[in-house]
C-alpha cells in the first residue's frame, strides 16, 4: 500500500502571516479584504491506508512560530518515517487555485471597482505561482480544494457514518465557510459562503481592534470574553454586522470597507481601539464578549435549519475558527447534536492531513474506520539522543533516572513546583496533550500566576487547561460521553460543587478546556494522573504547552532543555530522566536525595 504525503504552507511570502497581511494592505490600500493569505502554518503529514502515520508542523522544526513557506523539514521527517525517498512520494497540497475560484472571489469582493479587481488578480496570480513552486520539491503533486481538505480531515476521522461538516476560517480559495454532508464515503458540499461572509475575518478584525494580532491571538479574545459575560452592551453591534438572507446565508458588509474606515466606524460605536500592550479596560472585556457571543449565535443560526433538514445528529468541525473551544462548548451544550468531532489540528496543518486523505480517496482507497486517536504523530527521541543533549549542558544540569519517577514528579508538583514533561511522540496540532507539556498542581489558587511568572509570560486573563483521567472526569465536569473531550477542543462546564478544588484550571465563567485521558491512549500520562488521584482525591493536573510566549512547542530534547534553562521551571522530566538546575541547591537536595 503506497504512502501519501499531505502538505500545507505557501512559499514566497513573509514567514509571519500577520506581517504578510499588513504588507498586502500597504501595497493594496483599495482592497478591503486580506488578499493572498489563503495558506499559512506549513506542515507535512504522512498517510497510508486512510491512517495518519506521521505528522509535524514546520514550526516545530524551524523554531519559528507559524512558519509559512514549503515544509521541507517536515516533509523530510515524513520521508524518514516512511523510509522512502521524498521525491518518489505522492503528494497533495491544500490549495486548488483554478480560475473558477478567482471568478467567485472577484464576484464577491470586486464590486465593479477596476482598481480592486486588478489588485485581486495580481495577488491571486502571485499566490498561484507561489503554490506551483511546490512542484520543484514535490514532482508528484496534486491540488486539493482548501475547504474540502479541512472537511475530509474531520469527517473521515470522526468515526461517524453520517454527519454535517462545518468548515470555517478566514478564507480559502474563494470560500470562508463551507457546509458539507458526509454520508458513508462521500462528502457533498451543501453550500459555501465567500470571504464577504467570513466569520473568521470578522473575529480577526475584532482581535486587531482589541490590540492583539490577527491569525495568532484570537484565543486571547476568546479568553478575555469570559470576563465580559453578562454585559451585552456591544452584542447588538456585532450581530448587526451580519446581514442574513434566510437562516443559512449572510454577508458582512463591514468586510468590504477598507481597514482604516472600518476602524473609524467601529470606534464611533465601541470606543477607541485598544493599542497593543495597552491596559485592558472593562469596555474591552465587554467588546470581546459581544464578539464571541455574536459568533456563537451566528453559527447556531446557520446550523439549525440545515440540521433540521438532514437530521444527522452529528457535527464535525474544522478550519481555524473550530479552534474556538468556547464556541465548541456552546455547540456541545445546545442539544442540536448528540456528538461532536473537532479535528484536533483544525487549522491549516490539519488541512494537510485532509489533502492526503482526499488524494487517497481519489485513488479508490477505503475511507478510514473509527475515530481519530489522540494525535501523537510527531518525532520521538531515543535514550541516546536525550543523553547527548543532557551532556551538552552538563555544567548547568544535574539528572538521575529514579525508579519512582512518577512519585518524585508528583512530590515536586505537590510542593508547588512547575515541571516540564517530555515523553514519546510529540503532538500534532496546537494543543499539548501530555507529551510536550508543562504540569502543575490545579488545587493551588496561586498556581495560575505562578506558571505565568515562571514560564508562560502571558496575559493573566487567559485560562489554563486540566488533564483528567477518563475514570474521574465526570465527577468534576459536565460531559456528554468522553471521546469528544480527548483533544482539549471543547470548553465544558465545571461542576460547581467541585470547582473550588481545582481553582487554577477553572475559568472565570466556570468552564474548563478539559483533556480527558484514557489509559490506552497515553498509558504513562494516565498513570501519572491516576497516581495524583490516589494521593489527593483529584486525578487532575494543570497542563499547558511546553513553550514560552512567542515560541513553538518544544520538539526535541535540546528544545526542552533550552526552554527549561531559560525559564523558571523547577524540574524537567525527559522520558525516564529527572533533571534539575545545578544552581537550585535546595531543590537539588530535595530531588536527588541520598
Amino acid at each position: 500500500m503506497p504512502f501519501q504525503l499531505g502538505l500545507s504552507g505557501l512559499p514566497g511570502h513573509d514567514l509571519h502571516p500577520f506581517r504578510h497581511i499588513r504588507e498586502n494592505a500597504r501595497l493594496h490600500p483599495d482592497v478591503p479584504l486580506p488578499i493572498g493569505d489563503i495558506g499559512h502554518d506549513a506542515a507535512a503529514v504522512l498517510v497510508r491506508g486512510g491512517q495518519a502515520i506521521f505528522a509535524v508542523e514546520e514550526e516545530r522544526l524551524s523554531r519559528f512560530k507559524h512558519t509559512m513557506g514549503v515544509p521541507r523539514r517536515a516533509a523530510r521527517a515524513c520521508a524518514e518515517a516512511a523510509d522512502h525517498p521524498l521525491a518518489q512520494l505522492a503528494a497533495a497540497h491544500y490549495l486548488d487555485l483554478q480560475d473558477e475560484h478567482l471568478d467567485r472571489h472577484l464576484q464577491a469582493t470586486g464590486g465593479g471597482d477596476a482598481r480592486v479587481e486588478e489588485a485581486i488578480r495580481a495577488e491571486y496570480q502571485r499566490t498561484r505561482e507561489a503554490a506551483s513552486g511546490f512542484r520543484a520539491d514535490f514532482p508528484h503533486l496534486e491540488a486539493v480544494d482548501h475547504h474540502l481538505a479541512h472537511a475530509a480531515s474531520a469527517y473521515y476521522l470522526s468515526g461517524f457514518e453520517r454527519s454535517l461538516v462545518l468548515v470555517m476560517d478566514g478564507n480559502g480559495e474563494s470560500a470562508s465557510l463551507s457546509l458539507y454532508l458526509g454520508e458513508g464515503p462521500d462528502l457533498r458540499l451543501l453550500h459555501a459562503l465567500p470571504a464577504t461572509s467570513s466569520l473568521g475575518l470578522l473575529y480577526a478584525f475584532g482581535t486587531h481592534f482589541l490590540g492583539f494580532e490577527p491569525i495568532e491571538d484570537e484565543y486571547k479574545v476568546m479568553g478575555l470574553a469570559a470576563y465580559g459575560e453578562g454585559d451585552d452592551t456591544y452584542l447588538p453591534f456585532f450581530e448587526n454586522q451580519l446581514l442574513w438572507e434566510g437562516n443559512a446565508r449572510f454577508t458582512i458588509p463591514a468586510l468590504l470597507r477598507d481597514p482604516a474606515s472600518r476602524t473609524l466606524r467601529w470606534s464611533r460605536q465601541l470606543g477607541p481601539a485598544r493599542q497593543p500592550e495597552g491596559p485592558i479596560e472593562a469596555r474591552h472585556m465587554a467588546v470581546a464578549a459581544g464578539l464571541q457571543k455574536a459568533l456563537e449565535r451566528a453559527v447556531l443560526r446557520l446550523l439549525e435549519p440545515v440540521e433540521a433538514t438532514h437530521r444527522t445528529r452529528h457535527l464535525c468541525l474544522a478550519g481555524g475558527v473550530a479552534l474556538n473551544c468556547s464556541l465548541n462548548g456552546v455547540l456541545d451544550r445546545s442539544g442540536l447534536f448528540d456528538r461532536l468531532f473537532v479535528q484536533p489540528a483544525a487549522g491549516d496543518p490539519g488541512a494537510a492531513l485532509g489533502a492526503a486523505l482526499v488524494a487517497e480517496r481519489r485513488r479508490g482507497s477505503a475511507v478510514p474506520q473509527g475515530r481519530m486517536a489522540t494525535p501523537y504523530l510527531g518525532p520521538a527521541f531515543t535514550a541516546a539522543e536525550i543523553e547527548t543533549a543532557l551532556q551538552a549542558h552538563a555544567s548547568t544540569l544535574a539528572w538521575e533516572r529514579p525508579e519512582d519517577l512518577l512519585d518524585r514528579t508528583l512530590d515536586l508538583i505537590g510542593a508547588g513546583k512547575v515541571v516540564g514533561w517530555f515523553q514519546g511522540r510529540m503532538e500534532f496540532g496546537p494543543r499539548a496533550l501530555g507529551n510536550r507539556s508543562i504540569l502543575a498542581d490545579p488545587r493551588r489558587p496561586d498556581m495560575k500566576d505562578r506558571v505565568n511568572r515562571a514560564v508562560k509570560k502571558r496575559e493573566e486573563f487567559r485560562p489554563f487547561a486540566p488533564s483528567v483521567t477518563a475514570e474521574g472526569a465526570d465527577a468534576f465536569f459536565h460531559l456528554r460521553g468522553l471521546d469528544q473531550y480527548e483533544h482539549m477542543t471543547v470548553a465544558v462546564k465545571t461542576r460547581p460543587e467541585r470547582a473550588s478544588e481545582i481553582p487554577a484550571v477553572v475559568h472565570v465563567n466556570g468552564t474548563s478546556r478539559v483533556q480527558v485521558v484514557r489509559g490506552e491512549a497515553n498509558p504513562r500520562y494516565w498513570e501519572l494522573l491516576t497516581h495524583q488521584g490516589r494521593r489527593t482525591g483529584v486525578p487532575i493536573l494543570l497542563n499547558t504547552s511546553f513553550n514560552v510566549r512567542g515560541e513553538p512547542i518544544v520538539c526535541s530534547p535540546e528544545d526542552a532543555i533550552r526552554c527549561f534553562l531559560g525559564t523558571g521551571l523547577d524540574a524537567l522530566v525527559l522520558e525516564d530522566t529527572l533533571v534539575v538546575k545545578r544552581a537550585q541547591r535546595v531543590l537539588k537536595a530535595a530531588v536527588l536525595r541520598g
